[in-house]
């Protein structure tokens, strides 16, 4: 039969199941002048399942979650007619991301897949209210998340701690003291002549800075002095002048372009090295551009180290010199990744991508480029490479070019992965394992020298090994799992010491047990506030480093709250900036005494299943990284010191992150009838409600909310910032 893409529908459709589940199905129809009849696969990117009594189609996975629907017991479908599909529920129950698939078609013709796949007609879903936890597992993994719906009276709730007292000026992050001595700088700008300096502040002329480094502050300490007649900066080194004058910058007010500070005596230091993030730019790719408004942010939160996952199962985003074939298979994303002789071209559609070709990748010259332009802003780049696991874009590189063995073709071992995968680990006993793994770090390391940093740390991964891998691998000669992995980190560090000396190699805590305890090695431990404590202590008893990534607070990409609209992989926990503001990085796990010298710090993490723009990546990083910055220069949260936060917040620093190009996400205010009256509130003291009467979306010319309203119809609110930028929902208010 001929099919087109208007021919075919699609939808995916959730319906009240018994004790309250949640049943979902996806409807076919056929929209064509012939019958459906059984030459066709139906394509998904994200996994669909149909349910276990399904027989009508059968379930065939590509690689992952890739895959597709075939007939098997179908009955032709007649035109104008539909099917109604059972499937199972996964986490992203009643969320818009169910239903995307990434779906597309092939009619097979002769034995064969027709040339190109078609787009079907795909229906928006229709999805049940999520009124109610669906991933009824999270409060095992994250006791203390808020797991209540995000309604607007339990957001109102929420936001009265907002708006208790505001201290007054706060800084972000927090300083270690401050002291008010009355007066006033003020000018046109800023005199002064050091670089550092001339990254932050507005030049001008009138409130003079003269900056002095002392070597008997540690590094990144500074002091700042404010009075009438001029400002001091002393600093401990380059960074912390440029942290001193990131905090000068947030005393600035500027009226008729007039530049004023607090007259002031301010001394700050950080209780934590490691202030880093880790972005995965493998899964879903951003661009050096795009980072580098991520770094600008960082450094003046005075965050110091990006962790860039360049590989993962889903892509290879580093371009090595001599490996041309990492790029040009590992970087693509298409429906046609196997060539005519069986070889890969590139990689199958993944986490709801359907089948267009994608090519995107970082090359050396725009690395080197990036490494250096972090440098200047204080941040050091850490390059992931996820080894031995989730090697998939890596080992269908190789078997492309076939230079290396990194796998052994007897190997009859059988494992799946938590993402799907049967054969993405990388043989440890293949003599080609490692000759790979030295081209790999060699032409990583070249494009620091390129940047002219030195590479002082690099990060191997090692998480998720599946259970079973190698175990039936005649190159293993039966050795167990521990015994491999052993053998295994000693070589590559062995590797990287050559070739870097000093670089210091970094871990997911999975691989403890396989480690030495030395000073070139450091465990980033990513386990929940309540999953098994053991692997934290386990760690420390060892005498290890831990660097605290934490994913019930830490984990970037769960969603802010229990909504619908709120995207994101809800595994962990529900993630919003005052819960990050109030996490206690020492306490969660217990680290005390000794083992708080074995934590150089902690890093937030945004994993990029679900992060498919540049916008979606700001919303997921913004406003929330200034917790984590405010967390990890100052390690103990302050109980009183939310107000002040969430004032400076709303006030000063979501329109700073506007003049950098940053599309953060704005929390929609909260709402209450209090007699009759609708009360209105915002999570950020210094943002703007506007609403409308008329059923309209608010705009920033819609009338701006000053008090409780009569509710003698629907109203409609949403926050905005004072100067007009929005990025929260809009909710509804029913007279009812």
């Amino acid at each position: 039969m001929a099919l087109s893409g208007e021919d075919l529908e699609l939808q995916i459709v959730e319906r009240p199941g018994k004790d309250g589940e949640t049943s979902a199905y996806l409807i076919i129809r056929n929209g064509g002048s012939e019958a459906l009849d059984r030459h066709w696969r139906l394509y998904f990117s994200l996994g669909l399942k149909p349910g276990d009594d399904e027989a009508r189609v059968r379930r065939v996975i590509v690689d992952g979650r890739y895959g597709y629907l075939e007939p098997d017991e179908w009955e032709p479908l007649p035109p104008e007619s539909a099917v109604e599909i059972p499937i199972e529920n996964w986490v992203f129950n009643r969320m818009p991301m169910r239903a995307r698939q990434g779906f597309h078609v092939t009619i097979l013709l002769d034995g064969g897949n027709r040339d190109e796949p078609v787009l079907p007609r795909v229906l928006p879903p229709v999805l049940l209210p999520l009124t109610k936890l669906e991933n009824t597992f999270i409060p095992a993994l994250s006791p203390s998340s808020d797991i209540e719906f995000q309604s607007p009276e339990h957001t109102f709730e929420k936001n009265l701690r907002s708006l208790l007292p505001d201290p007054g000026l706060t800084i972000l992050p927090s300083v270690n003291s401050f002291k008010p001595v009355g007066g006033t700088a003020s000018g046109s700008g800023f005199e002064f002549d050091h670089e550092e300096l001339e990254k932050v502040l507005p030049a001008g002329q009138g409130i003079r800075v003269s900056v002095t480094v002392d070597p008997d502050l540690s590094a990144e300490a500074y002091i700042l002095n404010i009075s009438e007649t001029g400002t001091d900066i002393q600093a401990g080194s380059s960074r912390g002048v440029y942290y001193g004058a990131q905090t000068l910058r947030q005393l600035i007010t500027t009226t008729d372009n007039k530049v004023s500070i607090p007259c002031c005596r301010i001394r700050d230091k950080t209780d934590f090295e490691h202030r880093g993030l880790f972005i995965d730019i493998a899964r879903h790719f951003q661009s050096a551009d795009d980072l580098k408004k991520v770094i600008r942010a960082m450094s003046a939160y005075k965050m110091n180290r990006l962790q860039l996952g360049i590989s993962n199962d889903e892509g290879w985003r580093l371009e090595i010199e001599g490996l041309p074939e990492l790029t040009e298979v590992g970087a693509r994303r298409s429906f046609f990744a196997t060539g005519a002789d069986g070889r890969p071209t590139g990689l199958y559609p993944a986490w709801g991508d359907g089948p267009e070709e994608d090519h995107r990748f970082l090359t050396r010259q725009a690395f080197a480029n990036l490494i250096n332009f972090a440098a200047k802003h204080h941040v050091d780049i850490i390059v992931e490479l996820n080894l031995p696991a989730h090697a998939n874009a890596l080992i269908r590189a190789m078997e492309a070019s076939g230079r290396y063995r990194i796998i052994d073709p007897l190997d009859e071992s059988t494992h799946r992965s938590a993402q799907g995968y049967s054969d993405n680990v990388v043989n440890v006993s293949e003599p080609d394992t490692y000759v790979l793994i030295e081209q790999l770090i060699t032409g990583i390391s070249d494009c620091y020298r390129a940047a002219g940093v030195p590479m002082k740390r690099i990060h191997l991964g090692g998480d998720e090994v599946p259970e079973g891998a190698w175990q039936a691998s005649p190159v293993c000669a039966g050795a167990g799992t521990a015994t491999l992995l052993e053998t295994y980190t000693e070589k590559v560090l062995a590797i990287i010491e050559a070739v870097s000396p000093g670089t210091r190699v970094g871990f997911w805590h999975e691989m403890s047990p396989y480690l030495p305890t030395d000073a070139k090695t450091y465990i980033t431990g990513w386990t929940t506030e309540a999953m098994d404590r053991n692997l934290i202590q386990d760690v420390l008893a060892k005498g290890q480093k831990l660097v605290i990534a934490n994913a019930s607070f830490l984990y970037l990409d769960m969603p802010y709250g229990l909504h619908a609209d709120e995207p994101g992989l809800p595994w962990a926990a529900y993630i919003d900036s005052e819960r990050i503001y109030d996490f206690d990085p020492l306490g969660c796990w217990d680290i005390t005494g000794d083992q708080v010298r074995q934590v150089p710090g902690i890093q937030a993490q945004l994993w990029s299943e679900t992060i498919t723009t540049p916008e979606l990546m700001d919303y997921h990083l913004f406003p929330r990284l200034l917790a984590v910055a405010e967390r990890a220069w100052r390690a103990e949260p302050s109980p009183d010191g939310w107000p002040g936060f969430a004032h400076a917040l709303g006030s000063r620093e979501l329109p700073f992150l506007a003049s950098l190009g940053i599309a953060f996400r704005l929390p929609p205010p909260g709402a209450r009838i209090i007699d009759g009256k609708l009360h209105a509130n915002v999570a950020f003291p210094g943002l703007v409600i506007r609403y409308t009467t008329d059923g309209s979306d608010p705009t920033a010319d819609s009338s701006r909310y000053t008090g409780p309203l009569a509710l003698t119809s629907t109203i409609r609110l949403a926050s905005f910032t004072e100067t007009g930028d929005t990025g929260g929902r809009t909710i509804t208010i029913n007279p009812s």
